[in-house]
């Protein structure tokens, strides 16, 4: 399988995500492209089984190069290929009062915006999102979210041969 990662960074951190999931995809045999959405436009997707698209969250929202990134999708005709979400959030307020104020500007996230999106446009999204949270505005991940990656990835690649078989 084949799988194209498109992704928008501000500090890094989307990167670090991007960058583990194809290191992941690759480690169980699978080939992973990775593509910058600020310095690349999004390829043809001819030689593409499987795409992801990854988004820092910014105020509740994904970056306009990652909406505009689904649209090209569309365009380039997706079709019945998997689409899979990922973003990046935080910091999350350990304070409760805190955290319940913070909530507006952390979920859905840009995640939870670009499957919506994605379905709206009628692209064939991936059940489930992937979520990495950031210890501070600039990074790093939080202590744990390589192996939260790996154990998406994992199951992605379980359902996604699951389905291969019907």
């Amino acid at each position: 399988m084949k799988a194209l990662i498109l992704y928008r960074t501000f500090y890094g951190n989307t990167r670090q995500v991007a960058e583990e999931i194809g290191r992941r995809l690759e480690a169980a045999g699978h080939q992973a492209q990775r593509c910058d959405l600020r310095r690349q436009r999004v390829p043809g997707l001819a030689d593409f089984d499987l795409v992801l698209l990854g988004a820092p969250t910014r105020m509740a929202r994904a970056g306009w190069r990652a909406m505009y990134a689904l649209r090209r999708l569309r365009r380039k005709r997706l079709g019945a290929r998997l689409l899979v979400v990922f973003d990046t959030y935080g910091p999350v307020p350990t304070d409760p009062a805190k955290l319940q104020e913070s909530r507006k500007w952390l979920f859905p996230g840009a995640a939870g915006r670009l499957a919506e999106k994605a379905k709206r446009l009628g692209l064939n999204v991936y059940a489930q999102v992937l979520r990495c949270e950031v210890r501070e505005m600039k990074g790093p991940l939080q202590e744990g979210e390589p192996e939260k990656i790996a154990a998406f990835v994992k199951e992605l690649l379980a359902t996604v041969g699951r389905d291969n078989k019907k």
